[in-house]
């Protein structure tokens, strides 16, 4: 389980800028082996909170794993994955080394890289990949690779920054099943990043609606699509314009 509370996070001053407060006063939790996706407009906070739970930003507040708190727990030991928008490949690898990197880091046996890679890639459906450049894959390929990389470790937390990004419209809806099924076998918790509503219902079991750096909504996703709430029916209008 991980608990924020009263989480407030502020840019300092830049030459460009004034200090800029991203969130304020957040209190949030994230149930363990639950996907939760946290939705808002560009801006309002999303990225932010992602990266203070990662670790990876300075914040006001405290963040607990399990009832520890998050700053007595160095990154590389919260056993977190990471899998951004803008997916990086080793372009002179194979899918299947790509893939196995992680593991082969760590000294794993042969037999144990070889079933590893075979099990993630049967999920994503890149099986039939293994052997290729990630120059011969499409966008959406190339960002399965990504998550399979990721999801190769095992790691009790993935953190999704807007993974279908890149994604065409035609696949987002078999790329967001996989990215499902892949983290319930695992049985892990997922924390998904999206402006999108209509992928944010699709997809979480608890959704987190931010509005300029604030907590406005939070709950299942039969509880935002009744919801009254402005924001939401916002976001739901712009999630069926794209």
């Amino acid at each position: 389980m991980i608990k924020v509370e009263n989480l407030t996070l502020t840019y300092p001053k830049t030459r460009r800028e004034a200090p800029r407060t991203a969130l304020r006063n957040i209190n949030v939790t994230f149930e363990d082996n639950s996907f939760n996706v946290i939705v808002g407009a560009s801006g309002s906070g999303k990225t932010s909170l992602l990266h203070s739970v990662a670790g990876l930003l300075n914040y006001e507040g405290d963040v607990y794993f399990n009832n520890r708190n998050a700053r007595e727990i160095d990154i590389v030991d919260r056993n977190m994955a990471l899998v951004n928008q803008s997916y990086v490949l080793y372009p002179h690898m194979t899918i299947f080394d790509n893939i196995a990197f992680p593991l082969k880091s760590k000294g794993a046996s042969k037999k144990e890289v070889v079933d590893a890679v075979n099990e993630v890639a049967e999920i994503l459906e890149l099986d039939y990949l293994l052997t290729r450049k990630p120059k011969e894959l499409s966008g959406g390929q190339q960002q399965r690779v990504a998550l399979a990389r990721a999801l190769i470790k095992h790691p009790d937390i993935y953190l999704f920054d807007e993974p279908l990004s890149n994604v065409s419209e035609e696949m987002r809806d078999k790329e967001k099943e996989m990215i499902r099924k892949a983290v319930r076998k695992y049985q892990s918790m997922a924390i998904y990043i999206t402006h999108n509503m209509r992928e944010a219902t699709s997809l979480a079991d608890k959704i987190i609606v931010l509005n300029e750096g604030e907590i406005v909504f939070a709950g299942t996703p039969d509880e935002a699509i009744r919801s009254d709430n402005k924001v939401i029916k916002e976001l739901m209008e712009a999630s069926y314009v794209l």
